[in-house]
């Protein structure tokens, strides 16, 4: 009879394949594109392309630090192990509860999303009125059941929904070429003297391309589900960001040339919406595909923050049953934790200040978090090299480029406090400010009344031997607490 896990993932699940699937679909190509364009044209203009294209440069230079961080340490922590073995348990345990509040606002984000186009989509093509809420309600049961069958399961469904939303936008830029844009097509698309505001221009037009692809950094919380995790997670983390990266440039490239200029582009608060209508003759194919979109995002972006819960849970940093797995091992506690507070927080906060509004307060704090996140590893990458494997450390890779990465992410955070966002979405700063602040006290209550927990920080779980797919009867996967350090 099959052994029942009841702290570990199911080993050897993922291919590369499906581990790109994944983060690519926490991108979220088509949300991005549709609601991304207008904020990063407006700076850029029609030089809008260049923009994406240095932002991809960006992200492969975080890619870089993530892979560095994967190719030791196979895990679903994420940050959360990786910074403790860099900085120690106090800035593991930090990075980790900022990864969960910033992960944290996939769901409510992007239920809300889902509800609100679900709604609009009805009522303006069948006149059907159902509440936001309703929808949304729907889509969290969907994601729950799609999820607790297990991370293979998720990813083929993610899949499914990938190929439709990329194909779809694809299939609109090529007509917007193919029909000759507005007025020709024009490689100097990619001359960034066409920035409306000179640097500065391109600077928020890179902020918002770096925004876009927030999720793909999501594939190293599968370290413990991935088939040789110190190879696949690499290599799906590069491939992600090339693809979806090529995507982003190929499509920007195209909306530059839909438009006359680089001021009307900047200046429509919807330019794929526009672009639909006038190259297809409408935009109801668009508003589906973003729904699709959104729902891949969210079955990849709810096992992202579930795997973190999970690991944190498992070590009793949080209760320790999110450390618990089912019949199927997957992470049912957690999952069903994170389901309840996404419904929750997305209903209660939408009732306030609508669904719009939860999804632009929530992916105000996931890209705060998330870049923050982003400068904190490539710092602490640099430490990790040199304490634990000075051997293989290696100064362009494990020292150059993660300092040039973490000063470039300067530029997102600086973008997005300054000017200061409108109401409610100033108030994620500080969100982000308080719930640290909790943290840190909540870490001061561990080392006094807990201090063994502390100390076993930040496993990385390996297994004994290498099992054979599939096979339930291996040994569970052991513990390596090589960051077992108070201080």
């Amino acid at each position: 009879m099959a052994t029942t896990h009841r702290s570990s993932l199911r080993r050897d699940t993922l291919s590369v394949g499906t581990s790109v699937v994944m983060c690519m679909a926490f991108m979220g190509p088509a949300t991005s594109v549709a609601f991304n364009t207008a904020p990063a044209a407006g700076g850029a203009g029609r030089a809008l392309p260049f923009a994406l294209l240095l932002a991809l440069v960006a992200c492969l230079l975080v890619a870089n630090t993530i892979a560095a961080f994967a190719r030791k340490l196979p895990t679903a922590g994420f940050a959360y192990t990786y910074n403790t073995h860099a900085f120690g348990p106090s800035g593991g345990f930090l990075s980790g509860w900022l990864l969960l509040i910033a992960y944290g606002m996939v769901g409510p984000m992007l239920f809300s999303a889902i509800g609100a186009f679900g709604s609009d989509f009805l009522a303006a093509q069948f006149g059907l009125h159902i509440a936001w809420w309703v929808i949304a309600g729907v889509f969290v049961l969907v994601v729950w059941a799609i999820n607790a069958s297990g991370v293979s399961h998720s990813a083929k469904t993610a899949m499914i929904f990938l190929v439709i939303e990329v194909g779809v936008v694809l299939g609109l830029a090529a007509t917007i070429l193919g029909k000759g844009g507005d007025h020709g097509v024009a490689l100097s698309v990619f001359n960034p003297a066409n920035s409306l505001n000179g640097v500065s221009g391109l600077g928020t037009g890179m902020l918002w391309g770096v925004l876009m692809f927030i999720g793909f950094e999501s594939v190293a919380t599968l370290g413990e589900e991935a088939k040789s995790a110190r190879r696949t997670v690499p290599l799906a983390l590069f491939s992600a960001v090339v693809v979806i990266g090529a995507f982003y440039v190929f499509t920007a490239f195209a909306s530059a040339n839909g438009f006359a200029d680089g001021g009307a582009l900047a200046a429509d608060a919807s330019p794929w919406s526009t672009l639909a209508q006038r190259f297809w003759g409408g935009t109801a194919i668009l508003t589906l595909t973003v729904m699709a979109s959104q729902f891949a995002n969210v079955i990849s972006g709810s096992n992202a923050i579930v795997r973190v819960l999970f690991a944190m849970g498992r070590e009793s940093i949080l209760p320790r049953a999110l450390g618990r797995t089912g019949a199927r091992q997957t992470p049912v506690v957690a999952l069903g934790v994170y389901m309840v507070f996404s419904a929750l927080f997305a209903l209660l906060v939408g009732l306030k200040y609508g669904p719009y509004g939860v999804y632009g307060f929530a992916g105000t704090v996931l890209g705060l978090g998330m870049v923050f996140i982003y400068i904190v590893m490539s710092i602490g990458v640099v430490r990790f090299y040199l304490r634990e494997h000075r051997d293989e450390f290696s100064v362009v890779r494990h020292g150059v480029l993660p300092v040039l990465t973490a000063l470039i992410m300067l530029l997102p955070v600086y973008g997005q406090l300054h000017p200061a966002p409108a109401y409610p979405n100033n108030l994620a700063i500080w969100l982000i400010v308080v719930w640290m602040l909790a943290g840190a006290g909540y870490l001061l209550y561990l080392r006094a009344r807990r201090p063994e927990i502390i100390g076993a920080m930040g496993a990385a779980f390996e297994d004994p031997a290498e099992p054979a797919p599939g096979d339930d009867s291996a040994p569970e996967p052991e513990p390596r607490l090589g960051a077992g350090r108070v201080g």
